[in-house]
């Protein structure tokens, strides 16, 4: 159930991605046109100059809004899924390493896992009181 909602997360920001792609081409095609097209509002080399610059600007906070929000918009996506995995909890999967599933070692048993190599003292063990 987690991994079909993150999928389906994903494909929730491919599209959303692809739809905010489309506003960002628009909005530069657009605002391009419009800042190089600023003299035909009116023949004052001033003013087209200003106007020229005005839409420019506009377009450039344009763009990094589309950006901004496009961000926004795609780790809301994304935090659906993570909230409802919490949401959702289940067992989680134990990884067993291998195939091998020998005894485990007791740590608090009394005899040593190996026996010392000759010629080497035994291992003496702390314990704590």
């Amino acid at each position: 159930m987690k991994r079909l909602l993150w999928v389906l997360a994903w494909i929730g920001v491919a599209v959303w991605s692809l739809f905010a792609w489309g506003a960002y081409g628009l909005l530069d095609f657009f605002g391009g046109v419009a800042a190089r097209n600023a003299d035909i509002v009116t023949g004052h080399p001033e003013t087209v100059e200003w106007l020229s610059w005005a839409l420019m600007a506009l377009r450039g906070l344009g763009l990094g809004a589309i950006v901004f929000v496009w961000a926004l918009v795609s780790l809301l996506i994304l935090a659906v899924p993570a909230v409802l995995g919490l949401f959702l909890g289940g067992a989680r999967r134990q990884h067993h390493g291998g195939g091998w599933h020998g005894s485990p070692i007791d740590p608090r048993s009394s005899a040593p896992p190996f026996p010392p190599a000759s010629g080497q003292p035994p291992i003496r063990r702390i314990e704590r009181h």
